[in-house]
C-alpha cells in the first residue's frame, strides 16, 4: 500500500526586492510633473472668480494660450501619475496591508489620471469651443442658447475635478498609511513621508466633497492650496530618500 506524502502550504512570498534606478526615475518625475504645474497654472487666466461663469468665460474667450496650457498641465500630470504608480507598486510588493495598500493606491492613481484626461478634454477643447460659439454668436436667441451650451460643459467639468481630487486623496491617503506600515521593517523615511501624503490625501479628498457640492469656490480653493503644498512636500521628500540610497 502506497501513501501520498500531504502537500504542504504554500510558502508565503517574501518581499520582492526592486531595481532602485525604477524608483528614482519615477519620483524624478513626479516631482517634475509637479513643478511643471506651477507656471501652467500661473499661464491658466485666473483673473475672475471661477464659479461667475459669465466673467470666466469671457476671461477665457480671449485666452491665446488655453489649449496648450490645458495640454500641458495633462503631460505635467501625466508625469506625476507615473511617479505615483512607481511608488505604489514598490510599496505593492510588501507583504500584509502595506502590500494591499499599495494595491489600493496604484489602481485609484490610474484612475485618477483617466479621469483627469477626460477634464482636461471637456475643459481645454470642448469648452474653449463653447465659449468661443457663445462670444460670436448673434442675437439674444443664439448666445443664450450658446451660454447654456457652455455652462452644461462647465459642470461637467466641474464633476471631473470633483472625482480627480477624490481619487488623487485616496492615492495619497492609500501610500500615507501603507507607507509607514512597511517602514516598521525597512525603517527609512516612511514614517514622515506617510504624515505628509495623509495630510495631501484628506486636503485632496476635502477639495473633491467641496468642488462636487459648490464648484470651483472659494471654500474649494482655499483648502486646495493647503494640500497641494503637502503633496510637493511628500513628492520632494520621497525623491531626496530614494535617491539618497533609503527605502520609502
Amino acid at each position: 500500500m502506497t501513501t501520498t506524502a500531504p502537500r504542504s502550504a504554500p510558502d508565503v512570498e517574501p518581499d520582492r526586492p526592486m531595481d532602485p534606478n525604477r524608483l528614482r526615475y519615477g519620483t524624478a518625475m513626479l516631482v517634475a510633473g509637479l513643478v511643471a504645474q506651477v507656471p501652467l497654472g500661473a499661464l491658466h487666466p485666473h483673473q475672475e472668480y471661477a464659479n461667475d461663469s459669465v466673467a470666466a468665460f469671457h476671461e477665457y474667450a480671449h485666452s491665446q494660450a488655453w489649449v496648450l496650457v490645458h495640454l500641458g498641465q495633462f503631460l505635467g500630470l501625466l508625469l506625476v501619475s507615473i511617479g505615483l504608480v512607481t511608488v505604489a507598486t514598490t510599496l505593492a510588493r510588501k507583504t500584509g496591508a502595506a502590500g494591499f495598500l499599495g494595491l489600493v493606491a496604484a489602481v485609484s492613481a490610474l484612475v485618477a489620471a483617466a479621469v483627469f484626461a477626460v477634464q482636461m478634454a471637456v475643459d481645454g477643447v470642448a469648452l474653449k469651443a463653447a465659449i468661443d460659439a457663445w462670444e460670436s454668436a448673434t442675437g439674444a436667441t443664439d448666445q443664450a442658447a450658446a451660454y447654456r451650451v457652455a455652462e452644461s460643459i462647465r459642470s461637467v467639468e466641474k464633476g471631473l475635478s470633483a472625482l480627480f481630487n477624490i481619487t488623487n486623496g485616496l492615492t495619497l491617503l492609500s501610500l500615507g498609511v501603507g507607507l509607514p506600515l512597511a517602514d516598521n521593517r525597512d525603517r527609512g523615511g516612511g514614517r514622515w513621508l506617510g504624515w505628509l501624503a495623509v495630510l495631501a490625501g484628506v486636503g485632496l479628498l476635502t477639495v473633491g466633497v467641496l468642488t462636487a457640492r459648490t464648484g470651483f469656490s472659494h471654500s474649494a480653493s482655499t483648502v486646495a492650496l493647503p494640500a497641494s503644498a503637502a503633496m510637493a512636500a511628500f513628492g520632494i521628500g520621497i525623491m531626496v530618500t530614494t535617491w539618497r540610497g533609503a527605502s520609502p
